[in-house]
């Protein structure tokens, strides 16, 4: 039949060309098996319109010839949950180093403006996040199509004895609170050894700096952010709670909610330097804010510390 044989050409059009005579037969069969079908249940010879009416149903050549051959992805089914993971975290080293130069200029600059601030960080981010998710996709796409093997993904010496006991939804770690809790401290790391890693212009240029006594709270508010990076490191290699993890967040929310309270309550926290600040700001304004936002972690990580708690006695019982 010709209507069948330019359906099937016009399939194979979309095929490779090493799998179009095999799919050719194939199709070729099943249709004229299903025509054949048709003619027995009428009693007589199918007329083109009706010939067409059938090719009709199934459909257009490339969404036939794509039921064959599916598409292939940009990123195969493997190494889906690991390019997923590596967007996760590129983004938020992305952000965190975003957040970073933002306040660097804001330190440096003549005047300040909130939508102006806000505008910089967030298109800033966005245009590094595309270059970002564009190399890392290309990456994984060219890793794909090398055929590479993937048996890395999965450990070969597994055993089910091995699983973790995790009984209760909440044991599973949130990849996305994982980051967030190390990238919040490598950037209060960054912010609070500022001296070492900025060159001596931009330190010139600096309008703000720690209170001398509070300059003294940093050795150990660093042991304990070093302490928290390490923590998050070990948990995104095992991310699932346990006693001995849920007893480790609790010391560690302990002592970050007592250390930012007593920042809140210390009398004067910056200190301005030779340069001016920019207008409609003021040292004791900027004080406030950093007090507040002291006084709000601390009492976050209290609730944290109250929550751990209440799942260790879930744990427990």
């Amino acid at each position: 039949m010709e209507l069948v044989d330019r359906y099937i050409s016009a399939v194979q059009r979309y095929l490779p060309e090493d799998k179009r005579s095999d799919i050719g037969r194939e199709l070729s069969s099943h249709l004229l098996d299903q025509l054949e079908n048709q003619q027995d249940e009428l009693g007589r010879k199918l007329s083109d319109d009706e010939v067409a009416a059938t090719l009709q149903q199934w459909g257009h050549p490339r969404q036939v010839a794509a039921s064959y051959i599916p598409p292939t992805p940009l990123v195969s089914s493997e190494l889906m949950p690991v390019y997923k993971q590596t967007l996760i975290y590129v983004f938020g080293l992305i952000f965190l180093l975003q957040c970073l130069g933002s306040s660097i200029h804001f330190l440096q600059t003549d005047y300040f403006k909130t939508l102006q601030f806000l505008m910089q960080l967030l298109f800033g981010f966005f245009d590094t996040a595309a270059t970002a998710f564009m190399v890392v996709t290309l990456l994984f796409y060219a890793y794909s199509a090398g055929g590479a093997d993937n048996s890395w993904l999965l450990s070969k010496q597994w055993r089910v004895q091995d699983l973790p006991p995790v009984s209760r939804p909440w044991q599973h770690m949130s990849a996305t609170d994982l980051l967030t809790d190390l990238a919040t401290s490598i950037f209060l790391l960054i912010i609070l050894w500022y001296p070492l890693w900025m060159s001596a212009e931009t330190l010139a240029g600096i309008r703000v700096a720690l209170n001398p006594e509070i300059q003294q709270w940093v050795p150990w508010l660093s042991a304990l952010l070093v302490v928290s990076v390490l923590a998050n490191l070990c948990w995104v290699w095992r991310p699932y709670w346990t006693k001995l993890t849920l007893s480790i967040n609790v010391a560690l929310n302990l002592v970050f909610s007592l250390s930012f309270l007593l920042l809140w309550l210390s009398p004067m926290l910056l200190v301005g330097t030779e340069n001016p600040l920019p207008r409609l700001l003021t040292i004791a304004e900027l004080d406030r804010v950093l007090r507040n936002i002291f006084l709000l972690a601390g009492l976050f990580c209290l609730y944290e510390v109250g929550r751990d708690l209440y799942r260790l006695r879930q744990l427990s019982r």
